[in-house]
């Protein structure tokens, strides 16, 4: 399939990088490219990409900040339909439901040396307990109301009606997407 020859080219460059005696520090990306339109990565190109980032050492980052929170219809992440889990998560946009919040998801390792090393860090909303009771709330929300199952009924229609409306109108060049991450 195209997802690993794509995650080759990556593969690729990590080699370069560490053939000039450099060291690869990460590989940070959208689990599925929102803002290059809406476009889902093919299979296995995150598992190529991570494993090659991270045979040289490198760190994997899911920018999950459009793409998140079940919008996808297929779990509350869409780097899961990859199979991959990253090693930090950006996250943000939906989590607040129009709050404005946002946040990081790291392996307990990483927050473990992040916190040994005691990098000075402030951040003026850190803790807000009433921007922790909205997230709260939103994630009580997606699971009672069943929003991940529900974007993904609802993508599947809405899908099939941009189709139709692909094949009767020639100004729409491509319509793609998963769940409610829908894009013409």
């Amino acid at each position: 399939t195209a997802g690993p020859k794509y995650g080759a080219q990556v593969h690729d460059l990590v080699e370069n990088i560490s053939n000039r005696g450099a060291r690869v520090a990460g590989f940070m990306g959208e689990s599925a490219l929102s803002c290059g339109g809406q476009i889902i990565l093919p299979p296995g190109y995150l598992k190529t990409v991570y494993e090659a980032v991270r045979g040289a050492g490198g760190l994997c980052i899911s920018d999950e900040v459009q793409v998140g929170f079940g919008r996808c219809g297929t779990g509350l992440w869409i780097f899961q339909t990859q199979g991959v889990v990253p090693d930090i998560v950006t996250i943000g946009k939906s989590m607040g439901n129009g709050h404005p919040m946002a946040g990081v998801i790291t392996t307990r390792a990483i927050a473990e040396k992040y916190r040994l090393n005691r990098p000075e860090y402030f951040n003026t909303y850190g803790g807000n307990p009433v921007s922790m009771a909205v997230g709260l709330a939103v994630l009580d929300v997606i699971e009672e109301e069943c929003l991940i199952k529900h974007a993904k009924d609802t993508g599947d229609v809405f899908l099939e009606k941009l189709n139709l409306l692909k094949k009767q109108h020639e100004c729409i060049g491509d319509v793609g997407g998963i769940g409610l991450f829908l894009g013409i």
